[in-house]
Order: structure tokens, then C-alpha cells, then sequence
């Protein structure tokens, strides 16, 4: 008698370093149901301690606070460390301010609250196969008019 085999997950694995346990639910739930391993980390600690022990941290999602340490800190350290490390902001309403933003890193895109699981699944998309890692005004997925006919 054989043993099943185990099952392969084909997803990546994605820390979301969030304390906000709403947005937290909905992004596990979002990129779990795409066949992601995701990991939520309470603390600023947590996700550095994470992306160590992941090995293989396809990409961190962070905001402008986690639990401990200023989610733009958290960035800021993760940069340093891994500095080819994906990241991906989510800027909270009421809490992310234009001199926050400013601070990170120019390859860092902002995903800007209230955000659709569309959305959401885009922005990783583009960050998990390298096209979201040239900086930020590529897609902040920020509603601009139409430029005017003819132009």
C-alpha cells in the first residue's frame, strides 16, 4: 500500500506584516485562495524573524504600523538586510501620510486603502513576477483622470 503523496503547493509564500486583523483576514483569505502560503507576523519582530526563517520570502507585505515598530522601520530593515526582498505598502487611511510615503523606497509600491481583492491580487502579481520592482509610480493603483481626448 502506498502513501498519498503530499500535496504541492504551487503558490508562494507572502509575510503580511499588518496589525490590523480586518485587512489582515482579507489578505490571508485573498492569497490563500490563490494557492499562496501566507504568513501573518503580530510583530515588527515577527516579520523580520520570518523573512529569516522563511528562506524563500517571495514577498512581504507591510503597512504604516505594526505592532512594535512603524511599518516604514520594518521596511527600512528588511531593505538593508535583503535588499532584493519584494515589498509591497499598504497605506491605511487615516494613518499614511505624504511624509511617510516619501520615506520608502523608491521600488516599494503603495496599495492605498480601501483595496479590492482585484486589486490586491494584481499588485502581487506584478511584484511575484518582477514587473512591480521599478518603482513606485508604475502602479499605486491611485485613480487619475483620463488624459484629454486627443492627446
Amino acid at each position: 500500500m502506498s502513501s498519498p503523496t503530499p500535496a504541492r503547493l504551487v503558490g508562494r509564500h507572502i509575510l503580511v506584516a499588518d496589525e490590523d486583523p480586518a485587512v489582515v483576514a482579507f489578505v490571508i483569505q485573498t492569497l490563500r485562495g490563490d494557492g499562496h502560503a501566507v504568513f501573518h507576523a503580530y510583530d515588527g519582530r515577527s516579520a523580520v524573524e520570518l523573512v529569516y526563517a522563511l528562506h524563500g520570502c517571495d514577498l512581504v507585505i507591510s503597512n504604516t504600523k505594526v505592532d512594535g515598530l512603524p511599518g516604514i522601520d520594518l521596511i527600512r530593515q528588511l531593505r538593508r538586510d535583503h535588499p532584493g526582498q519584494p515589498i509591497m505598502y499598504l497605506a491605511n487611511i487615516g494613518r499614511s501620510t505624504p511624509a511617510i510615503e516619501a520615506q520608502l523606497p523608491p521600488d516599494v509600491p503603495i496599495l492605498r486603502e480601501p483595496f479590492t481583492a482585484e486589486e490586491l491580487r494584481a499588485m502581487v502579481e506584478e511584484l511575484l513576477d518582477g514587473s512591480g520592482r521599478g518603482g513606485r509610480p508604475k502602479h499605486t493603483l491611485a485613480v487619475e483622470p483620463p488624459p484629454p481626448p486627443g492627446n
